[in-house]
């Protein structure tokens, strides 16, 4: 691929995905604080939230199919104009019952740019980079989405003020689209079927699927678990940021080790240090060792992901790549919808206790699927 191009590609998937991602992670604290302010019950904001991961685990099968027809550059300027018009119909409309629409179609814009711009970077990488390239790409994704809710103590969550400043971000993705120009890899074979990638690799797609559950488990009940064994709220939920921000600084190493090293033996380290600091958070949750353990079991449990998005384009070419990044994002809603209902469930029955344990489990049951395929990633 031509240097200026790859260059401009690259540029183009970090700041697209970047800007959106910094008001994805504002309106994710700020729509459930705001309907909780109006007197919604837990059930109903529970299912309001649940509207963003089914968009974007009904819109997956669909795009392959949908970027090679129209292309991907004109499928995301249509992406982010769909989140800035359901953004501002969300802040001029009742939350009630057009919130429910709005927060099903806002899944589906951000599903698709997550889509198309992970499909960029596999399509400007190489065997030798990959892993590299993949830990700047979720580097970005940890920044940018952190930084979002740590606008809500400046803007408040009453008022225009923070559905503006998310839709001028959102709008601002539009500006690298504009000047760079994009090699479609959906011109380049493949069947481009979710199904058939899903069926060629399910291990590959295991690996994500544990990170995607862990991440809404993780974030649902781990501010509650901290509080309910003594940690001040304040605290806990800066741990759980802390771990969320650590992966700005260690999954570019990751990637350089995975590419340096072997991308199989990297998710199998990773996944057995994620299963020990879920374990080890139990006795040391009221001690100052439980930060450095916060930060290696979310980089442990999410460099699992970092290292199988790289093997997407390892696995995968032309339109299959884009199928195998279009199954990245259905996985993502399917453990948005589904892990928080199971933790919650397990968590009913035995106690906040079992929350570790829950962690644990998901990445038990990918070691031990490892293990039986020879500690293989790719058939």
């Amino acid at each position: 691929m031509n240097q200026n191009k790859t260059r401009g590609t690259f540029i183009a998937a970090l700041a697209t995905i970047g800007v959106c991602d910094v008001a994805f992670g504002l309106t994710f604290q700020l729509q459930p604080l705001l309907l909780e302010a109006q007197g919604l019950p837990a059930w109903l904001i529970g299912i309001n939230a649940a509207m963003g991961p089914l968009g974007i685990l009904l819109i997956g099968p669909f795009l392959p199919r949908i970027i090679a027809l129209y292309g991907s550059k004109p499928v995301s300027v249509l992406a982010i104009l769909t989140i800035a018009v359901s953004l501002l119909a969300m802040a001029l409309l009742p939350p009630l019952y057009w919130w429910f629409l709005f927060r099903f179609t806002l899944g589906m814009a951000i599903g698709t740019l997550f889509t198309v711009s992970e499909t960029w970077m596999t399509a400007i990488s190489t065997n030798e980079n990959r892993g590299r390239i993949m830990g700047i790409y979720t580097s970005m994704l940890s920044a940018t989405f952190a930084a979002g809710p740590m606008l809500l103590p400046f803007t408040g969550i009453n008022g225009l003020l923070p559905w503006m400043i998310c839709i001028a971000c959102v709008l601002a993705g539009l500006l690298p689209l504009l000047f760079v120009s994009i090699r479609e890899v959906s011109d380049e074979g493949g069947k481009g079927s979710v199904a058939g990638v899903l069926k060629r690799e399910p291990i590959l797609f295991a690996c994500i699927a544990a990170a995607t559950l862990f991440d809404g488990v993780l974030i649902s009940f781990f501010t509650i678990y901290g509080t309910r064994n003594g940690l001040p709220l304040g605290t806990a939920s800066t741990l759980l940021g802390t771990g969320i921000i650590a992966g700005v600084i260690f999954f570019y190493p990751l990637g350089l080790w995975a590419d340096r090293w072997s991308k199989n033996g990297v998710v199998m380290i990773c996944a057995i240090a994620t299963i020990a600091a879920s374990l080890a958070i139990i006795p040391l949750i009221n001690t100052i060792a439980v930060w450095p353990t916060m930060i290696l079991l979310s980089t442990a449990a999410f460099g699992v992901y970092v290292v199988a998005l790289a093997m997407i384009g390892d696995a995968f070419k032309g339109r299959d790549v884009v199928a195998g990044s279009a199954a990245v994002a259905a996985m993502w809603g399917l453990g948005g919808i589904v892990g928080p209902p199971i933790a919650g469930r397990l968590i009913d029955a035995f106690g906040y206790g079992a929350f570790p344990y829950v962690l644990a489990g998901f990445y038990t049951l990918l070691t031990a699927t490892l293990a039986l395929n020879g500690g293989r990633v790719l058939r």
